[in-house]
């Protein structure tokens, strides 16, 4: 198998090293035009050697060298800044690559339409989005004790996650991040928009039928990009509506990322950090305790996509682009 990895920043080189251990027979090629990421472990601590001659990868100067070298890609990771995911896309689809790309799928609507047009016209190619919380135990926990309706009827719901951005990445000063530039698609919104979309993912049958927000900086963080995001979201289902409220940050410490959800018979407060799910209901409390490497999630988002492209099988409605789509979509309105 072939796989070409554009940008081999920290999560490029997650994939990497998590396809190398996968499938060692894999053969890469990386499209890599900053050189400022140094070679990475799992834990983004700087090791010694030189990562193309590691993974013995081929590196091409763009995108167009693949057609002028008859190459054949059977499936892309687009790792690169957030600005330039969609336009990638665009032209991996275009030529009949697989597409895994990493969250968010864009920083605007310029080209959105057009790339779902074009996914729904090649319906054989393979198209998932790089939201591993989808397969974190405690979303897929907490998914499974909402379906079951544990608590029963929900009534509101409360999302934080704040984190400093100076601890995103200990190897770089975050003025340097992309997370830090609106001219590479930074912010608080789209750089932790992985709760907007578990949001949608755990309540996927209820409709965003109102929302407001406030997104700007309020922080001394020299970046150019908003630092803070509250919003507030009614959410409808055929019978009722519930309140939920959000809240992202990049300067909190110690960071905190916790999910608090009370129904009519309950409630359920969940800590993405520490690995703990309570269950309060009837008086009683229930302790759902996790532990796991957390790149075993990301192994297993890749395996999944893999398998999809080997064994033809149509990815999740619930991982795909088109699904990506509607989580850049709403976080767009939202900033």
């Amino acid at each position: 198998m072939n796989i070409l990895i554009l940008g081999l920043g920290s999560i490029g080189q997650r994939h990497l090293r998590n396809l190398k251990k996968i499938d060692k027979k894999i053969n890469f090629y990386a499209v890599r035009k900053k050189f400022f990421t140094p070679h990475l472990d799992n834990k983004n601590k700087v090791i010694k050697g030189d990562i193309k001659k590691k993974y013995n990868i081929m590196y091409l100067k763009n995108l167009d060298q693949i057609n002028k070298d008859q190459l054949s890609i059977d499936a892309a990771f687009v790792c690169t800044p957030s600005r330039f995911h969609i336009e990638e896309a665009i032209w991996l689809v275009k030529n009949n690559i697989n597409i895994f790309v990493e969250k968010p799928l864009g920083d605007g609507f310029r080209n959105l339409d057009k790339l779902k047009k074009l996914l729904r016209k090649k319906s054989n190619l393979k198209h998932m989005m790089g939201y591993q919380l989808k397969f974190n135990p405690i979303i897929l926990k907490l998914k499974d004790l909402l379906s079951k309706k544990i608590i029963g009827d929900i009534y509101y719901v409360n999302i934080h996650h704040g984190e400093h951005i100076n601890d995103f990445h200990p190897y770089e000063n975050y003025k340097h991040s992309y997370a830090a530039k609106k001219s590479l698609g930074g912010g608080v919104v789209l750089t932790q928009i992985h709760e907007i979309d578990y949001m949608l993912y755990l309540f996927d049958n209820y409709k965003v039928v109102n929302k407001s927000s406030i997104s700007t900086k309020v922080s001394d963080l020299q970046i150019d990009v908003e630092d803070t995001l509250s919003a507030q979201f009614i959410l409808r289902d055929r019978k009722r509506n519930l309140i939920c409220q959000l809240h992202t940050n990049f300067y909190e410490k110690p960071k905190r990322r916790q999910i608090n959800i009370i129904g009519k018979k309950g409630k359920i407060f969940c800590d993405l950090n520490k690995g703990i799910i309570n269950v309060f209901r009837n008086g009683k409390e229930r302790k759902i305790l996790f532990n796991f490497d957390r790149n075993k999630i990301f192994m297993k988002q890749v395996k999944y996509f893999l398998n999809c492209i080997k064994k033809n099988k149509k990815v999740s409605s619930k991982l795909d682009v088109i699904s990506g789509a509607k989580s850049l979509e709403l976080a767009l309105r939202l900033k």
